[in-house]
């Protein structure tokens, strides 16, 4: 086997097969190194094995049957995703701990690769807790959960999430008395406030025993020792007796050895990376559980598929961190959310710009024919467009009518236009028309007031247009009256500035106001070197121009305010740009775009003001040197006669320009690979 490869993925599991398969599709070579087992956690003790016990729960299985099923499941999709199946499409596949022993090599076993780029997606484990007296023997996680044979009598659950929630159902279903445990002090306190009453109701009828503010304390023999907790205060104590106690409290990223010797850094949450997936090793990415927050088996391969793109391109085609997530916890009545909560929508905006919708499974005629009428859709939408940001489901199919609404919030589309699509009758999905139809109703009753109230959240940026627009209208009508150029307009104000001895702050005052009136800066600047000469020419614009992109800067965030560009087709370029400030603006000023746009439009970005100064100021150097200089090598009359045209460059000054042209693309190159 070789020992030289284009890519190296560690781990097996979603993400990594994902990156393994996607970077041999277009040609790189590809060495695959897996710890443990192929198909990582998710198929192993994790999605697929859960799934199957929940499935065997609710057809009424016995425990064994219902074990043997999982394994049945799970050693079923394991045969398609076995060593030799990768080594049959051209990926080397080895077995072994993988430890980074440079920058550009891991070693495993005795055998030492090198790679030209590395992906990490070495995935997480279980969250333990340490109590006092709980005895290993009787700890259940996901990682050997599936080994039972059978069900406990009593089973104790530590911790309230998904992973929790699901297992308490399948196992009161397949006989346990399951009593779950959670530290927060509202149950499903991560749902809907409509659908944490029905998640309730449902576990509470299967005869599930719900603890919430519990904290364990210690354990002797089989009874564990709680407090319930509000707050940091101890309201009272109580036991449970169990068999078995399941850990389900969250999962930690399993880290690779080496990352130090790789200059790749790392945090309790997993491996640091920037928005494209990058390591501060920029040859090495990291995506799924070991790098994300949100920890699921979908986010690990989209990141896997945009970040094969990204590599293959070289970096054109950049990875959109901005995504809407799915999350879907399998009981019964399933539950489904992707975007903003009701609560995460009011802190972004305001509530007056928002609208609520809630329509009960009730009133869904397919869920009437099936008996299946327990659930809701809740659906948190902005007034007046329409735009989608958030759906939260708890019903029949929820996370199936849960995708529509993730397209919906990814490519824009409003309530408006789902009210006018045809869905098929009868379906859960029609639900979906059901709340659009709500909204237009709701709306449309609401036009008025919400148009007045948008107009009225708005008047101060039309009160200042207008007095904006009247003032360069006269300017306009002022100069047009007269019959002034710009470079005989330029050149009175000249006249002015020097008929005083503040002349040159006078100057720096009229330049740094100049973007309000789009006056152009060409002709200020050559003049600057035509009455002050070179060297103080230049010390003055350089100052002048600095402020007035400050000027323009606070124009764009004025103008700007309450725009979310960030939920726009732009908003994967506006986070880079914001992140990479002072690159992004010392490029756009060393080759020469319009210099008022780049600034106005810093602003209505929000990009963050300091590092946008220095990069202004830095970048404008040479730029307005080159254009000083012009003015100082000119007469008066001959500029008033001529004015400003791109013939009066000299030769120099265009290649010079043309140097520092590639000279920051190059520099730019250098900042974004650090």
């Amino acid at each position: 086997m070789q020992t030289q490869y284009d890519v190296v993925v560690i781990g097996a599991g979603s993400g990594g097969l994902t990156a393994a398969v996607g970077f041999l599709k277009v040609g790189k070579t590809v060495l695959l190194v897996e710890r443990e087992h192929m198909g990582g956690e998710c198929t192993n003790t994790g999605c697929i094995p859960s799934k199957a016990l929940l499935h065997a729960a609710k057809t009424g299985m016995s425990g064994s049957e219902a074990f043997t099923y999982v394994r049945n499941t799970v050693e079923g999709i394991l045969a398609e995703e076995t060593p030799e199946t990768f080594e049959n499409m051209g990926i080397d596949v080895v077995v072994g701990e993988a430890v980074f022993s440079d920058k550009c090599t891991v070693t495993v076993g005795t055998t030492t690769y090198r790679f030209k780029t590395a992906i990490i997606a070495t995935g997480s484990h279980p969250r333990l807790i340490d109590v006092p007296g709980l005895d290993a023997k009787h700890i259940l996680t996901n990682q050997n959960l599936f080994e039972l044979s059978d069900v406990p009598k009593k089973l104790l659950i530590i911790g309230g999430g998904p992973i929790g929630m699901e297992m308490a159902q399948a196992f009161a279903m397949l006989g346990s008395k399951v009593t779950i445990a959670e530290r927060g002090e509202e149950f499903a306190h991560l749902e809907d406030e409509s659908i944490r009453p029905l998640i309730r109701d449902a576990f509470e009828t299967l005869g599930i025993t719900i603890a919430t503010g519990a904290a364990i304390q210690k354990v002797a023999g089989t009874t564990a020792y709680f407090n319930t907790l509000v707050g940091d205060t101890v309201i009272n104590q109580f036991t449970v007796e169990f068999d078995k106690v399941l850990v389900a409290i969250g999962r930690v990223p399993n880290l690779p050895a080496g990352l130090d010797t790789a200059s790749i850094t790392s945090e309790t949450y997993g491996i640091v990376v920037d928005d494209q997936y990058r390591t501060a090793n920029k040859n090495v990415y990291a995506i799924g559980d070991v790098s994300q927050r949100l920890k699921f088996t979908h986010t690990a391969d989209d990141t896997a598929r945009q970040v094969v793109t990204r590599v293959t391109s070289k970096g054109l085609l950049r990875v959109t961190s901005n995504k809407a997530v799915p999350k879907v916890t399998y009981t019964t009545p399933e539950i489904a959310q992707v975007g903003l909560s009701w609560s995460a929508a009011t802190k972004k905006y305001s509530e007056e710009q928002l609208m609520r919708i809630e329509v009960p499974f009730s009133q869904n005629d397919r869920a009437k024919t099936d008996a299946a009428t327990n659930g809701v859709l809740i659906v948190i939408t902005k007034r007046i467009s329409g735009k989608i940001l958030g759906a939260h489901i708890a019903g029949p199919t929820a996370g199936e009518i849960l995708n529509l609404f993730t397209l919906a919030i990814d490519q824009k589309i409003s309530l408006w236009k789902l009210q006018k699509t045809i869905f098929a009758y009868p379906t859960y999905s029609l639900i979906v028309k059901k709340a659009a139809d709500q909204f237009v109703g709701r709306q449309i009753s609401d036009l008025k007031s919400d148009l007045k109230k948008a107009f009225t959240r708005q008047l101060p940026k039309i009160a200042a247009a207008s007095i904006w627009v009247v003032a360069l209208l006269t300017l306009n009508e002022y100069q047009q009256s007269t019959g002034l150029s710009n470079t005989e307009a330029s050149v009175l104000l000249f006249e002015f500035i020097t008929m005083t001895i503040w002349g040159p702050l006078v100057y720096i005052a009229l330049y740094a106001i100049r973007p309000v009136t789009f006056f152009p800066a060409t002709a200020l600047t050559i003049l600057s070197g035509i009455f002050f000469g070179f060297m103080w020419g230049t010390v003055l614009t350089i100052i002048a121009a600095t402020l007035a992109a400050a000027v323009a800067y606070a124009v764009g965030r004025f103008f700007g305010t309450g725009l979310k560009l960030e939920n726009t087709i732009l908003g994967n370029w506006v986070t880079t740009l914001r992140t990479n400030a002072f690159t992004g603006v010392l490029t756009t000023r060393l080759i020469f775009l319009p210099f008022d746009l780049v600034s106005y439009a810093a602003g209505i970005l929000r990009v963050p003001f300091t590092p946008f100064t220095i990069a202004t100021f830095l970048g404008i150097i040479l730029g307005t040197a080159t254009f000083v200089s012009i003015g100082a090598s000119l007469n008066l009359q001959e500029f008033i006669e001529n004015g400003f045209s791109f013939s009066i460059l000299q030769t120099e000054f265009l290649i010079v320009s043309a140097v520092i042209f590639i000279a920051s693309l190059g520099v730019s190159k250098l900042f974004n690979k650090k």
